[in-house]
C-alpha cells in the first residue's frame, strides 16, 4: 500500500485530487484534501500530477521524479500531425545494424502510454542475431504457405508467394530488419493486445525521430496461431503473450512527401 499525505499548509482544496481520483482515495478534512483511504489508490498518479500547489506527498511518486510539465516543450499540432503522416511502414533496409543502446532508448520511450488499470504491462523480447531472425521467418513461411495446405487449403493459395520468396533467398516476413522486436503481455490480460499496440505505435513514432523504420509484421503473429513450433522458437514463458511484433533498422531509402488518406466516415448517435 502506497504511503499518501496531503501537506494541509500547501493544499488550497481545489479538488482535483478529489474528482480526478477514480479509487476515491482522497476526501475532505478541515477544509482541505487528505488521503482517507490510501489503500485505495491503484497507482494512476493523476493526483501528483493534477495538484497545483505540490501538497500531495505520494510514496511511489516523489516530487523529485515527477518533473513540472513544460508546455514550451510540446510539439504543435500541425507538427504532431506532420509526424504522423510522415511515418510510413519500412520494407527495405541498409545492411547496418542498430545499436543496441539505440533499441533500449526506443524501448524506453514506449512505455509513456496509458494501459488498462495502469498495469503496465508490456515487455519486449529483442532479436539483432541473423540466424535466429532468419529461423522465425522460415517457420513463419512455414506454418503459413505449408502447415496451412494441410489444415486450410483454401486459404493455402495467398501464401504461395511467402515460399516463392524464400526459395529466392529473400526474407517475406522480416524483410532482413536488423532487429525484430515483440511486445508481449501476460497471458491472461485481457487488455493487453490494446495496451501493446499503444507501446508499439509509440516506438515506432520515436524510431522515426532517431532515422529509423518500422514495419509491423501481422503474418509473424498468423503464423503463431497456428505452429507451437514458431512458439517454442520464440522462446516466451507459458505466462506470457505475444501481441505485436515490428522489424526495426535503417531505411534504405528515404521518402520525400506526405501522402493523403481517407477521411473516415463518422456518425453521431447512431440507433
Amino acid at each position: 500500500m502506497p504511503i499518501i499525505k496531503v501537506d494541509p499548509e500547501l493544499c488550497t482544496f481545489c479538488g482535483a485530487c478529489l474528482e480526478l481520483c477514480t479509487g476515491e482515495v482522497y476526501g475532505e478534512s478541515s477544509g482541505r484534501a487528505s488521503a482517507l483511504a490510501p489503500e485505495e489508490c491503484w497507482l494512476c498518479g493523476h493526483c501528483v500530477a493534477a495538484c497545483p500547489a505540490d501538497a500531495i506527498r505520494h510514496s511511489e511518486y516523489p516530487l523529485d521524479g515527477c518533473p513540472p510539465l513544460d508546455l514550451d516543450d510540446l510539439p504543435s499540432l500541425d507538427g504532431l500531425v506532420t509526424a504522423f503522416r510522415e511515418r510510413r511502414s519500412a520494407r527495405v533496409f541498409r545492411d547496418e545494424p542498430v545499436p543496441r543502446e539505440l533499441v533500449r532508448e526506443l524501448v524506453d520511450i514506449a512505455r509513456w502510454v496509458p494501459s488498462a488499470s495502469n498495469e503496465q504491462p508490456v515487455d519486449w523480447l529483442a532479436f539483432d542475431d541473423h540466424e535466429r531472425i532468419a529461423v522465425l521467418s522460415s517457420l513463419t513461411v512455414h506454418a503459413l504457405a505449408v502447415e496451412t495446405l494441410t489444415t486450410d487449403p483454401e486459404t493455402a493459395g495467398e501464401f504461395s508467394s511467402l515460399a516463392q520468396a524464400r526459395t529466392k533467398g529473400q526474407d517475406p516476413i522480416f524483410f532482413r530488419a536488423p532487429v525484430v522486436l515483440v511486445a508481449h503481455v501476460p497471458t491472461g490480460d485481457d487488455f493487453g493486445r490494446d495496451d501493446a499496440v499503444y507501446a508499439a505505435y509509440n516506438l515506432m513514432l520515436a524510431a522515426q525521430r532517431r532515422g529509423l523504420g518500422t514495419c509491423q509484421i501481422g503474418y509473424f503473429h498468423l503464423a503463431l496461431d497456428r505452429s507451437n513450433e514458431l512458439h517454442h522458437a520464440l522462446g516466451l514463458p507459458e505466462d506470457r503473450r505475444p501481441e505485436v511484433t515490428l522489424g526495426l533498422g535503417y531505411p534504405a531509402f528515404e521518402f520525400h512527401r506526405l501522402l493523403p488518406r481517407r477521411r473516415p466516415k463518422i456518425m453521431w448517435n447512431n440507433p
